[in-house]
């Protein structure tokens, strides 16, 4: 994954969640995070924290990271 085809993603999807894109990728969360902070720290990235579902067991217990495109 370049950050290329991280903004390519984020422009096709509008938005995406941590997990969304590390699995898109078949990359480690870290490794997204950090490729991710690089486009935030150029404004082109904003960062969310969403609540999670409620309805199921496989979100774990953090709150759900979402990203979108800022340009």
């Amino acid at each position: 994954m370049t950050l290329i085809e991280l903004k390519n993603f984020l422009l096709d999807h509008r938005q995406a969640t941590l997990g969304e894109i590390a699995a898109h990728f078949s990359a480690d969360r870290e490794l997204v995070r950090g490729m991710l902070e690089v486009w935030q720290r150029k404004g082109k990235v904003s960062y969310t924290l969403a609540a999670k579902c409620q309805g199921c067991s496989q979100c774990g217990t953090a709150p759900i990271e979402v990203y979108q495109w800022q340009g």
